[in-house]
């Protein structure tokens, strides 16, 4: 017999007990904790309680689902994931969803970086357009996902700029700002990136289910 699942909006929250972060990605649980700030409950990273997950399906909400299911199962308690991409206009759209695993599983960012850039060498000026995507996904046991989505729309530099930030953020001009968020400021990345998006949304969502 299947589980009842309840809707997310009937959730209460304990303002004290603490969401595990379903990453091993130390940038990433960092830029997560730093953006949700003091809102209640607090983040904490899951360290050796979350395991390797797979990520094999075409959405970011599947993929982020996935991750913060299994840690919720595991812990029997809530757990916050994310899933994240940048999205080419020369190519296709894409990496997306495969973002961390282009152009291999084994590449260094670096690589992945220098790999849309020679994919761009010849792109004209109109083509370079990019996005970020983020999903954030909190979900607990016995109720249906809060998720919220996040999205940043730049263009892709003609090389890599900057030392601050991680994954693509070198490469990623934010238009606006004209330089890449790898060297905007960490408060100025955070207010318009597609993870700062997604997670005020979240965030928003859950202060509504706090302490009720």
């Amino acid at each position: 017999m299947t589980p009842e699942v309840r809707p997310w909006t009937q959730l209460r929250l304990d303002p004290g007990a603490p969401i595990a972060v379903a990453t091993k990605n130390r940038d990433k649980l960092r830029e997560l904790i730093a953006l949700w700030g003091e809102a209640k409950p607090p983040l904490i990273a899951a360290g050796d309680s979350y395991p390797e997950v797979a990520e094999p399906f075409d959405s970011y909400e599947e993929n982020a689902l996935v991750k913060a299911r299994t840690l919720s199962s595991l812990l029997e308690a809530p757990a916050l994931a994310d899933d994240s991409g940048i999205e080419v206009e020369w190519m296709g759209w894409k990496p997306g969803v495969h973002s961390s695993r282009t152009p291999s599983a084994q590449a260094t960012w670096q690589e992945r970086n220098d790999f849309i850039l020679q994919r761009l060498a010849c792109a004209p000026e109109s083509a370079r357009r990019a996005r970020f995507v983020c999903v954030c996904v909190l979900a607990v046991p016995g109720y249906a996902p809060v998720m919220a989505r996040g999205e940043s729309e730049g263009i892709i530099a003609a090389q890599a700029r900057g030392n601050a930030g991680f994954g693509y953020d070198p490469i990623f001009v934010y238009p606006s700002y004209g330089v890449t968020f790898a060297e905007a400021g960490e408060d100025a990345k955070h207010a318009v990136s597609h993870r700062g998006r997604a997670l005020r949304a979240l965030r928003m969502k859950v202060a509504a289910l706090v302490g009720k």
